[in-house]
């Protein structure tokens, strides 16, 4: 497989904040139309990342995989590749679920199997490319390094999926040498990284950075992706150091990446920030505004993914109606 041409989107459904209401509220025939309009807005869109939920797996089993199902039939009927997370170590504001190692301990291992088993069977006719284990799942062990509750989990969830299902597996790496890298690879075929420009330096100072990332990979001998990338900012504006210096970077070393997010909706960093003091200091990640017009500067995703397909200039102002 060649990862170098996966352009795409993480993609939340704009109804919900985190797992529980973004699945278990579930509209199949809207979730159908932004998909639709996310294809149209940015043609060479060829990979989704979807975020699944082991809360809303919890509160209602039934429903739950239904709404997965009906998700994973409408993405592969749109001739997407699909990386499905199963799991998510990060937390922001709102939480979207998440694990710390005091709720992934060897003797709470039977809830996580359960849905993991549960979900791979409604997974299996999809397009799917590949299994994302988890999200950063060592985002809240930096201070001691990753936590060898959490490398146990990972391992047993990985063992699980390879009893079912032959396709590869990854897990979302914040690309920190020896605190993530090295853990991770001996579970993985493919890393995926988030080098998010996080500090705002310039292309050539990230570039750098980035490179070192690539000759860190190298030993290891496995294809790499980027799922998730572009660094948020309060506005369209302040954010186009971040979509420039990464969208460079990662074209001129011939990698793949999948943006940080499609849709605006109430999951953290992906909502449009005001002066309300609830929201001072966060970021604004979605490329696509509550109207689904391609945000100012956002349009740089076509550019750099450099598809020639004659569409629609959909920078301009244009409300879609969806109910």
């Amino acid at each position: 497989m060649d990862y170098s041409k996966i352009y795409g989107f993480n993609v939340h459904g704009d109804w919900g904040s985190h797992g529980i209401t973004e699945w278990l509220g579930f509209d199949a025939e809207r979730y159908k139309k932004m998909i639709k309009i996310g294809k149209e807005r940015f043609p060479a869109m060829n990979t989704v990342r979807v975020w699944l939920s082991f809360e809303a797996y919890m509160a209602d089993k039934e429903r739950y995989l239904k709404a997965v199902k009906s998700a994973m039939d409408i993405l592969t009927a749109n001739g997407l590749y699909i990386i499905p997370v199963y799991f998510n170590g990060w937390f922001g504001i709102p939480p979207f679920g998440g694990f710390v190692a005091e709720n992934v301990r060897e003797d709470q291992w039977h809830f996580y199997l359960d849905n993991l088993n549960d979900t791979l069977k409604v997974v299996k006719e999809a397009n799917i490319l590949l299994h994302d284990i988890s999200n950063e799942p060592f985002n809240n062990s930096w201070q001691q390094g990753p936590k060898e509750t959490v490398v146990k989990f990972l391992e047993r969830m990985v063992q699980a999926v390879r009893e079912v299902d032959e396709r590869p597996i990854t897990i979302g790496s914040q690309g920190y040498g020896a605190c993530d890298i090295d853990v991770l690879a001996p579970l993985v075929d493919v890393f995926s990284l988030h080098p998010y420009n996080i500090n705002g330096i310039s292309q050539s100072d990230f570039e750098k950075q980035f490179v070192q990332i690539l000759e860190y990979l190298k030993p290891f001998n496995k294809p790499y992706l980027i799922t998730e990338c572009i660094w948020g900012a309060p506005d369209a504006e302040s954010r186009r150091p971040y979509l420039e210096s990464e969208f460079e970077t990662y074209r001129k070393h011939n990698v793949g990446f999948l943006c940080h997010s499609l849709f605006t909706s109430p999951v953290a960093d992906l909502y449009p920030l005001d002066n309300c003091s609830s929201t001072k200091g966060m970021l604004y990640m979605a490329f696509l505004d509550k109207d689904f017009n391609i945000r100012p500067n956002h349009e740089l995703f076509n550019q750099y993914t450099k598809s020639d397909e004659k569409k629609e200039n959909f920078t301009a102002n244009k409300q879609i109606e969806l109910t």
